[in-house]
């Protein structure tokens, strides 16, 4: 179940954008640094099936989410376009306590190293930029 905490967090993230999420950073369950796993190539190979049976009823299998016709999910190819920040800790928030109002949290269904292998999964598909380097 969501803490009191982290739905407070979500409502600020609604009303003010990530940035004010930088300030609560410390709720509950949330890591302070990312795990060397978003930064692996086998996290993100690990991540893919992860994502597919989590993620791709939302945002497709190829992350672009343009066949959703119920509501506008995340391009997760475009990172430059999200709302709720961009780095590997941003990405794991929005997984594990959700992000606006169609991102729902998966704190009480995936393990953190889950999380991560998906974070790392998400930035593989993005630009190449953000793609994991690491063996």
């Amino acid at each position: 179940m969501r803490s009191r905490y982290s739905q407070i967090a979500t409502i600020l993230a609604l009303l003010f954008g990530s940035a004010h999420l930088t300030a609560i950073s410390a709720q509950e369950g949330m890591p302070t640094e990312p795990d060397p796993i978003a930064d692996s190539k086998s996290g993100a190979e690990r991540g893919k099936s992860f994502y597919l049976i989590n993620c791709q009823q939302c945002h497709d299998a190829d992350g672009r989410a343009l066949a959703n016709i119920d509501f506008i999910a995340a391009d997760l190819t475009a990172p430059d376009t999200w709302y709720y920040g961009t780095t590997p800790l941003h990405i794991f928030r929005s997984i594990k306590f959700g992000a606006g109002l169609e991102m729902p949290p998966f704190e009480d269904t995936l393990e953190d190293e889950t999380i991560w292998q998906i974070v790392a999964h998400v930035l593989n598909i993005g630009p190449e930029e953000t793609r994991p380097t690491k063996e």
